[in-house]
């Protein structure tokens, strides 16, 4: 068993080409066990947003706080506080706050990898 809390997990700047203002916690992932799956805590600052991206994994998202458009498969929809999303592998997607607070959402990653953050703070 593996257990922590949020304000314990250090915080990383998201560093992909085009995202902007966007911060990432990894909660759960390989290096503590996890052997599937990666559980992250995003955080979009005010006029933030991801880039627009599409890979292999899909993504199962619950939102905490804030307000947000996600565009996914040529759609767009609004994003709020209990909104839950599934994203399908190889759909392009992408979040932007709208809001006048951080949008902050959890994360599923199917991956068996450790992150390349965390990598680099133990290289």
């Amino acid at each position: 068993m593996y257990v922590t809390h949020v304000d314990s997990v250090r915080e990383y700047d998201v560093s992909i080409k085009g995202a902007y203002r966007v911060r990432v916690k990894y909660l759960l992932h390989k290096g503590v066990g996890a052997e599937r799956i990666q559980f992250r805590l995003f955080t979009i600052d005010v006029g933030g947003y991801t880039s627009l991206e599409r890979h292999e994994h899909e993504h199962e998202v619950y939102v905490l706080r804030g307000r947000g458009i996600v565009k996914s498969g040529g759609r767009e929809a609004i994003i709020e506080p209990g909104s839950v999303l599934f994203i399908p592998g190889f759909e392009e997607h992408q979040f932007i706050n709208i809001g006048n607070e951080p949008l902050q959402f959890l994360c599923t990653k199917e991956t068996s990898e450790i992150p390349e953050a965390l990598k680099v703070d133990e290289g």
